[in-house]
């Protein structure tokens, strides 16, 4: 459930992301397949809450005339402070879910703890969030599909709550 909410709110990250300026450095980046991709100058992060549950989705698209979508989530059943989420916590959940252009397929976190998904975040406050990840990724989260590998994974944005 919380990979599906995490690509539902994407839609809507990545429409903010379009109002939103960065906090600076490099908004959000990744390494995809050993080629260093971009998710724009105006990425940008989300923050909710509600029913025990903490969330903030860092979201970004690269270029404008074929954009791939790309956001990290992190989850947790506390306020969300600087430490490591992991895809297959209950309790701190850190997910990838990155879209190519032109294509039906979406790649994210399998949640497995033989392909993991790390996120940390070096620093969060109510009006910025920063970190890195790294993790395998696959269509559907289906592992048995060709996975994206994900590698020297940065964020450093600012907040909006939702």
């Amino acid at each position: 459930m919380k990979k599906l909410f995490a690509i539902a709110i994407l839609g809507s990250v990545v429409l903010v992301s379009c109002k939103k300026s960065s906090g600076g450095g490099a908004p959000l980046q990744a390494t995809i397949n050993g080629k260093a991709t971009s998710f724009g100058t105006e990425a940008s992060g989300l923050t909710s809450s509600g029913g025990g549950q903490y969330t903030i989705v860092v979201a970004g698209v690269s270029g404008t005339t074929s954009p791939n979508a790309f956001s990290v989530t992190v989850e947790s059943s506390s306020p969300i402070v600087a430490g490591t989420y992991t895809d297959t916590s209950t309790t701190n959940f850190g997910g990838l879910q990155y879209i190519p252009y032109n294509t039906t397929n979406f790649f994210a976190s399998a949640g497995q703890a033989s392909h993991p998904t790390k996120v940390v975040v070096t620093s969060v406050s109510s009006t910025q969030i920063s970190g890195t990840f790294q993790g395998t990724l696959y269509a559907g989260q289906d592992t048995t599909t060709t996975p994206e590998t994900i590698t020297n994974g940065s964020f450093n944005v600012k907040l909006t709550a939702q």
